[in-house]
């Protein structure tokens, strides 16, 4: 970047000085609650807090970007508040479906006016050249806001801020209300901000909200409303001079951050919003199985149980999904003459909303945001520490040593299943798939430690084996829930159109076989990357081992 300190145009003259300008970080819990709770949570608060009178004030803030959102797209928010006749600007950095809900960069400025100053000291020195004349205002957010500062310990301060108002999209846009509670870390250890939330949850009903405003504000001003969208898992950048349990911790993130991101889709019966949140707890699981010699057994048994309930829940909802979209769909205009394929499609249609009346009562409950919490405080804590010292001393060492050797053991296993693929039964297909997904999880968890070129020759090979291995699970599974698709009035049409439909995928499975075998020799005959190549790093290239 140039030297802009030394090439300010007047217009520099309008920022009259700095707040506390943040150069490092803002780790910030956020979380949603009901209109309705808020006052008990503020006399929660009261409790918490003492020794403290709270404030009370109203923020007026508008979000600029340019036509093409070009803030947006490097993962910047610019902001300008209104605040007791005072503007404030704010540069954040951090993507909102990133990896991390609690982090993000921040810096401010005191401007004389609203409007905004990209050559402002603080914030506008993180703002592209040459966007002053193309911003515009996108959206704004007008709360009233009470903090409280909290002490939950002698070197810990929180503070809490309870925001309820509305987001604003410009113009004749829609407009989406705000209830929700910020916690604010101003010193200590981050997992108190996780502390905190569960004692508020015993107050009232509480979820973690990874959105911002901004991210909000974003997508009210694309739709007009606040349609929320699926997200893909962002990559986790992992460093070789890792820790083995900062790597962990960052992955741990990454995946919380990728279930936390779809629940509002999952919530608006987003089939894919539903898959997402899926392989988020099974990424996390994945990490907790390929790490599990350096994790106490207690914790590996809680943690679990955490997720369990979720993924049958989630599971059976994509089940029927899959049913619907990759079985019935690409078969019906083959099976038109079946008269009772319209029923079997309307008996899918029942148990499809059935099962997402289950997704949304999972995700809405104490008990799932609960268990959110305390997995998330669980990996901010490193919550695993405590053990052997022969462990501890595995935790301390760099990422890039323990690699190779779990995707050793991810492979050793798919090469293990695999053996006699053409004998192999339904199930032994099955345990075969379920370990190449595991090897493809613990690949994309530590994929930036490794050369990307290759990772991604391996990855074609092994995705290809897994979704023609998915197909034939996905008629396994559906020969479970035909069953279950004809218990109405013409049961035994329905039944007739059903075993029609099976027959139909079970014999392109079988004109497929051979195509199998070819997947499975393909992936076979690939060389384990992660020890010819070793691992790299984003500056000084590739570590040879």
């Amino acid at each position: 970047m140039q030297d802009r300190h030394r090439q300010r145009s007047p217009q520099a003259t309008r920022s009259i000085g700095t707040t506390e300008a943040c150069i490092s970080t803002e780790v910030e819990l956020k979380l949603a609650a009901s209109a309705a709770d808020l006052p008990e949570l503020t006399r929660a608060l009261v409790e918490m807090a003492p020794a403290s009178a709270s404030s009370h004030s109203r923020l007026i803030s508008t979000y600029y970007d340019t036509p093409d959102l070009a803030l947006k797209r490097q993962g910047l928010t610019l902001r300008v508040r209104e605040q007791e006749g005072r503007f404030i600007q704010t540069v954040k950095t951090g993507e909102p479906s990133g990896t991390d809900i609690l982090t993000r960069g921040e810096w401010e400025d005191e401007l004389a006016e609203s409007c905004p100053d990209p050559h402002a000291m603080q914030s506008g020195e993180h703002l592209p050249d040459g966007i002053a004349a193309d911003l515009q205002p996108l959206f704004a957010t007008d709360v009233t806001r009470t903090r409280f500062a909290i002490e939950p310990a002698p070197t810990t301060r929180i503070e809490a801020a309870i925001d309820q108002g509305e987001i604003r999209a410009a113009g004749s846009g829609g407009t989406e209300p705000i209830s929700e509670i910020e916690l604010e870390l101003k010193s200590g250890d981050s997992a108190a901000l996780y502390d905190v939330a569960l004692q508020l949850l015993d107050v009232a009903s509480l979820r973690i909200e990874p959105r911002s405003k901004a991210e909000r504000g974003y997508r009210l001003g694309d739709e007009g409303e606040a349609g929320p969208v699926s997200v893909h898992a962002a990559p986790v950048g992992l460093e070789p001079t890792m820790t083995v349990e900062a790597a962990l911790q960052e992955i741990g993130r990454a995946c919380l951050a990728h279930l936390l991101h779809n629940e509002a889709a999952a919530l608006a019966k987003d089939p894919e919003g539903v898959h997402q949140m899926r392989v988020a707890v099974r990424r996390i699981r994945s990490a907790i199985s390929a790490f599990k010699k350096l994790l106490p057994a207690e914790d590996r048994r809680r943690v679990s149980g955490e997720l369990e309930w979720l993924v049958d829940i989630l599971g059976r909802a994509r089940n029927l999904d899959v049913f619907a979209t990759e079985l019935l769909l690409p078969a019906r205009a083959a099976l038109s003459h079946e008269a009772a394929i319209d029923d079997l499609a309307a008996a899918l249609d029942k148990e499809r909303d059935a099962a997402y009346e289950q997704v949304e009562r999972a995700i809405s409950s104490e008990r799932y945001a609960a268990g959110m919490l305390r997995l998330s405080r669980w990996f901010e804590a490193r919550g695993w520490r405590d053990g052997p010292a022969k462990r501890s001393a595995l935790l301390t060492s760099p990422i890039r040593e323990l690699a190779p050797r779990l995707l050793d053991r991810r492979w050793r296993d798919v090469r293990k299943r695999s053996k006699r693929f053409r004998r192999l039964t339904a199930p032994q297909r099955h345990k075969l798939r379920i370990a190449a997904k595991k090897l493809r999880y613990t690949m994309e968890l530590l994929g930036s430690l490794f050369d990307q070129d290759d990772l991604q020759e391996f990855m074609t090979r092994l995705k290809r084996l897994q979704d023609d291995l998915g197909y034939a699970n996905d008629v396994r599974v559906a020969h479970d829930i035909l069953p279950e698709l004809c218990a109405g009035a013409r049961r035994g049409a329905v039944a007739r159109a059903g075993a029609r439909l099976l027959e139909w995928h079970e014999q392109a499975l079988a004109r497929a076989e051979r195509k199998l075998s070819k997947r499975l020799n393909q992936l076979n005959r690939a060389a384990p990357f992660w020890h010819e190549r070793g691992t790299a790093t984003a500056r000084s290239g590739r570590v040879r081992t």
